[in-house]
């Protein structure tokens, strides 16, 4: 039995649509689908830890559900399958799926093989595709406030220019398998297990969610105005030529900030802290592709 775990108001209003569809395509496919609804955070990794452990979770929703879904599945013979109908979708991209195929992605999920990707965990906390802290995190913890009609990219540029008029770059130190690596002011350090955050950012162009390593990318000093004037690079994918913006890659990252600073893992938030500890975990997760 196939098991969805949906979140109802993902995607501004993607998912009526959305389940009707995969409804259908399940009748037609003979095959069973259980459904769990999510009323809050916390839900959809509640239900994914109480099914079977082989079982085929499917979350549809955006990459907070697939992140709460994925945590349930890490480690264990459970089986994750996406079906992207967030306002992001980044950890779908990172794996080859279309959010603007849906069709695609159910039949992926009926129909697809098993894959093991890596995890990764921010202060004991698993993500799947990214955690960013600094101005990433602030546009993100500005962009869940957007006005209602704005959408996808529209959000998260309001988000921007928003983030901009109190942009701060605090120091930090960050260490990379123990290899010091910045010591000074950052605009943003973001750890990539995926190449995309924001949902039309390719912060890491080159990662790969099965490398076994992560891409960490630092942006040092920025002024208002600088940091305006990467933006347009950053969405090229082409700010890793910009002489202050680092890549890096490898398998525990350290970030030490001069005070407390936010970080999200898919977009979620947490608590502020001036310390963050990283880590990958190599092919443990199981993901239909």
């Amino acid at each position: 039995m196939y098991h969805l775990i949906y979140n109802p108001v993902a995607g501004r209003r993607r998912i009526p649509d959305a389940l009707s569809r995969v409804r259908s395509a399940f009748e037609r496919s003979g095959e069973p689908l259980q459904e769990f609804v999510t009323a809050g955070p916390g839900d959809a990794l509640s239900y994914a830890s109480s099914l079977p452990p082989d079982a085929v979770a499917i979350a549809m929703g955006g990459d907070g559900t697939v992140q709460e879904v994925a945590a349930a599945c890490a480690g264990s013979r459970r089986v994750l399958g996406i079906l992207p109908a967030g306002s992001g979708d980044d950890f779908a991209f990172a794996l080859g799926i279309d959010r603007h195929d849906l069709d695609s992605a159910i039949r992926r999920v009926v129909r697809g093989e098993v894959r093991e990707v890596d995890t990764a965990t921010a202060n004991d906390r698993l993500f799947v595709n990214a955690a960013g802290t600094g101005f990433d995190a602030d546009v993100a913890r500005t962009a869940l406030g957007a006005p209602w009609p704005l959408r996808e990219k529209s959000a998260y540029l309001y988000a921007i220019v928003r983030t901009l008029s109190r942009l701060t770059s605090v120091p930090c130190r960050v260490r990379l398998d123990g290899e010091l690596l910045h010591q000074g002011p950052a605009l943003l350090v973001s750890t990539q297990n995926g190449p995309r955050s924001g949902g039309s950012f390719p912060l890491a162009p080159h990662a790969s969610v099965d490398d076994g390593l992560l891409d960490v990318v630092v942006a040092g000093k920025f002024g208002r105005i600088g940091t305006l004037g990467v933006l347009p690079r950053v969405m090229a994918g082409t700010h890793l030529d910009h002489p202050l913006v680092r890549l890096f890659r490898g398998r525990q990252v350290d970030i030490e900030w001069e005070t407390p600073r936010p970080m999200h893992l898919e977009g979620e938030l947490l608590q502020p802290s001036s310390r963050y500890e990283i880590e990958i975990s190599p092919k443990s997760l199981r993901v239909l592709v």
